[in-house]
């Protein structure tokens, strides 16, 4: 009895350290694992994986040819050059400065990605060629071209913070959201909130009145208007961890923290009565955050 005592206890003992080892990071024969978020773009039946840190800079590299209304193609082109020079481990804000040279190449929607990236940065042509692939397939999920291509797993909650309104009725963290955003994308039509918070107008025990939910419209319902709210839907994924990010929908479809693993499904419309583009959030995205 005694010894299986033993046993069992230095058995419980090695699981303890590697729980405590994935919690850091570190995987069996010392692999990192991703614990706290990885992310995943599919295109032509590829699938590509990133870090947490990967997806969010990706995310604002693609916000900036959007905010500039530049088209994905100018994405790719960027998305190349930090993928293959800088592995997207560098601050993003630095993309800008290969935005403006790329606005000095003539006709570049027209020439190779590869090419036009060895004329706005100094890495070799090959390098390009390989990370192109991974890289058109993050300009067009990360600029809305290609809609729920783009998805991440987040792992674990949020810490509790004070849940005080703003002036805007907002909380500390729904702030720090539409901070980021306008940051990114530059104004959006937004609402779902306001001074005091909001009190009618959304499905019982909405986030709304909790001051927890922003709505960003993308008005009317087109083709065109679709692509930028996939845009900032995918985005707000991307940076889901970084921003306590639980729940966003778009489009009839939802991806929520709890369940990220499962990516983008399909929306359940409450049942109640009201149009149709609205319940099914056609025209615009819901963001809401933790507690």
């Amino acid at each position: 009895m005694r010894k299986h005592l033993i046993v069992l206890g230095i058995v419980i003992a090695v699981a303890l350290v590697f729980a405590g080892l994935r919690l850091l990071g570190v995987g069996v024969g010392g692999v990192p694992v991703l614990s706290r978020e990885s992310c995943t773009v599919t295109s032509e039946g590829e699938t590509y994986d990133l870090s947490a840190d990967q997806a969010e800079r990706a995310s604002a590299v693609a916000a900036e040819a959007v905010r500039r209304g530049l088209p994905a193609r100018a994405a790719s082109v960027v998305l190349t050059v930090e993928l293959a020079d800088h592995s997207l481990d560098r601050d993003a804000a630095k993309a800008g400065a290969l935005y403006d040279r790329l606005s000095g190449v003539a006709d570049y929607r027209q020439q190779s990605v590869p090419g036009v990236a060895q004329q706005i940065s100094d890495g070799s042509r090959d390098s390009y060629r390989d990370a192109e692939p991974e890289a058109r397939a993050l300009a067009s999920a990360l600029t809305g071209n290609t809609p729920e291509a783009f998805s991440c797993v987040v792992k674990g909650g949020s810490d509790e913070v004070s849940d005080q309104l703003s002036g805007a009725g907002l909380t500390s963290r729904a702030e720090a959201l539409r901070d980021d955003v306008r940051q990114a994308y530059g104004g959006l039509p937004e609402g779902g909130f306001q001074p005091g918070g909001v009190t009618t107008g959304h499905m019982a025990g909405s986030a709304h009145y909790e001051g927890r939910a922003v709505d960003y419209f993308f008005r009317p319902v087109n083709a065109r208007n679709n692509i930028k709210g996939w845009s900032l839907a995918q985005y707000l994924v991307a940076n889901a961890d970084r921003l306590d990010i639980e729940t966003v929908i778009y489009d009839d479809r939802i991806w929520t923290r709890w369940r990220s693993a499962a990516g983008w499904r399909d929306y359940e419309i409450p049942d109640r009565g009201g149009d149709q583009a609205i319940l099914e959030h056609r025209d615009h995205v819901h963001v809401d955050v933790a507690d």
